[in-house]
């Protein structure tokens, strides 16, 4: 059976920040596939947010009160997430209809890669310390960790990071009245709000 495949953007409007918890955990000790939808949850929210609206109130300088309900949503796990891994939820616009949009997401982290060990290296007898030097240097540091909380030693040692796709998710949003459930029509200041113009093409996509 063939793997559905989400095209991934040049650039994204948002940007999300979170690190996997251990309540994100499954029983392999990787970010839960169910998680990995709560989180871009809450990229979506506070993207929202940066914009003006919330899934409560798409049109809060409207008398009319329009909510969102998710109409639909795909998504293709890439990658596993780690206990502690530093999380970065990007966050676009990319279709729009009479009554809704569509969003896509891709959750990433920065990935290290070689190690400094290699120009740490000094001859011997360069940093011959005295005993009550170290012992000192180790009390103050908790037995010689002296790190950003965060930062694993692997980070630290890197010789340089690069990017790791774990997700790609498509969702599609409808607007709704609360108070008949009917389907809402968007005005075009909305979407102008979003980056979807009426003439809007997806020029970002990736080929």
């Amino acid at each position: 059976m063939p793997r559905i495949s989400i095209q991934q953007l040049n650039n994204y409007a948002h940007l999300f920040k979170r690190q996997v918890r251990a309540t994100d955990l499954n029983c392999s000790s990787h970010l839960d596939h169910t998680n990995i939808l709560k989180i871009i949850h809450d990229a979506r929210v506070e993207c929202f947010r940066e914009l003006g609206f919330s899934e409560k109130n798409l049109l809060p300088k409207s008398n009319k009160l329009v909510q969102v309900v998710i109409g639909d949503l795909q998504a293709q796990y890439l990658n596993e997430g780690e206990l502690f891994e530093e999380l970065l939820i990007e966050t676009d616009f990319i279709e729009r209809s009479r009554c809704g949009f569509r969003m896509t997401h891709r959750i990433k982290s920065l990935k290290p890669f070689g190690s400094l060990d290699q120009f740490n290296n000094k001859p011997n007898g360069v940093n011959n310390n005295n005993k009550s030097n170290n012992n000192n240097n180790n009390n103050n540091n908790f037995g010689g960790i002296n790190k950003s909380i965060g930062e694993n030693n692997e980070q630290q040692n890197a010789a340089g990071t690069t990017f790791k796709n774990i997700a790609l998710v498509e969702v599609g949003i409808v607007a709704i009245s609360p108070i008949d459930h009917q389907p809402v029509e968007l005005p075009d200041s909305f979407f102008k709000s979003v980056g979807l113009n009426k003439n809007f093409e997806i020029t970002k996509i990736k080929l």
